[in-house]
């Protein structure tokens, strides 16, 4: 195989040395690259990017008319043998670009169904929202747009009322659903912040007006939330709202419970007539489902 050589100087080009190439494939030896701009550090194992990149925008015959000088070889009849080389060299360059583009394309389309996704869950909480007559929700745009991250759209929960208030002196949005009560407080550093209350844990739910403001208390248990500061119709709705959905979950509950019952019982009463427990054992168990 032919040696690899310097168009311009002739000199050898080894495995280890710096060199460049041509717009049209001629290599051109460290020592001469370093002539175009000596401010730009060289030697025979680094040349400078952005020589590298200049010698391979022109052709050897614009580096000659570059460095005012002539090839002391005659090379315009014997381009450079590897051109193949190159040419691979593009192609799997061109390969790499290519699957960069489709991954790119494949993460904007992840991108694009989640931004969808979580659009259509705020289309609906929107819709529920106006559907429950909730009106002016004013200084909790950023509660709002993280409801789809809260309410439980896909178990059929739904938004039955909500309102802005006041809970320790923090602004919060304060939701009834039909499954929980939530007051959610998205700050700039921590994110959202939800306290939430089952509905069949609530015990009771008042509500005062002021002068001008409403409040609202729902206790939970030993524990007694004071919801200050808010308009009076949406107080007073808001706690309406707690109070008869409370009331609805905890009724809904105790029928399946009782419908639970009955079922069990059933069952049991089937075992009896089959002969697989005893009188004693379906009297012992009817008393623990019926609680006597």
């Amino acid at each position: 195989m032919a040696k690899k050589r310097c168009f311009l100087c002739g000199a050898p080009i080894k495995a280890m040395s710096a060199h460049c190439i041509t717009k049209d494939n001629y290599l051109l030896c460290a020592k001469d690259a370093a002539r175009i701009d000596p401010s730009l550090h060289s030697s025979n194992f680094r040349i400078s990017m952005k020589i590298s990149r200049l010698v391979n925008s022109h052709s050897a015959q614009e580096i000659e008319k570059m460095l005012n000088t002539s090839a002391v070889t005659s090379y315009k009849e014997d381009p450079l043998p590897y051109k193949s080389k190159i040419a691979k060299v593009d192609e799997k360059l061109n390969s790499i670009a290519d699957n960069a583009d489709q991954k790119a394309d494949e993460l904007q389309s992840a991108i694009d169904y989640v931004e969808k996704d979580e659009q259509k869950k705020l289309d609906v909480v929107m819709q529920q929202l106006n559907d429950a007559g909730v009106e002016n929700l004013f200084g909790t745009k950023k509660e709002i747009k993280a409801l789809p991250d809260i309410i439980d759209i896909a178990n059929g929960e739904k938004i039955l009322y909500a309102a802005t208030a006041f809970v320790e002196t923090n602004s919060v949005l304060a939701i009834c659903t039909n499954k929980r009560v939530i007051f959610l407080d998205h700050g700039l550093i921590y994110g959202s912040k939800a306290t939430s209350f089952p509905l069949d844990m609530i015990n009771s739910v008042s509500y005062s007006k002021g002068l001008m403001l409403g409040s609202i208390a729902v206790t939970n248990g030993a524990t007694t939330i004071q919801i200050e500061n808010m308009q009076p119709y949406p107080a007073q709705k808001l706690a309406e709202t707690i109070k008869q959905s409370a009331a609805d979950f905890k009724k809904t509950s105790a029928q399946s419970t009782s419908n639970n019952d009955f079922s069990q019982l059933r069952e049991l009463k089937q075992l009896l007539d089959d002969g697989i427990i005893t009188k004693e054992e379906f009297n012992a168990k009817k008393k623990q489902i019926l609680g006597i």
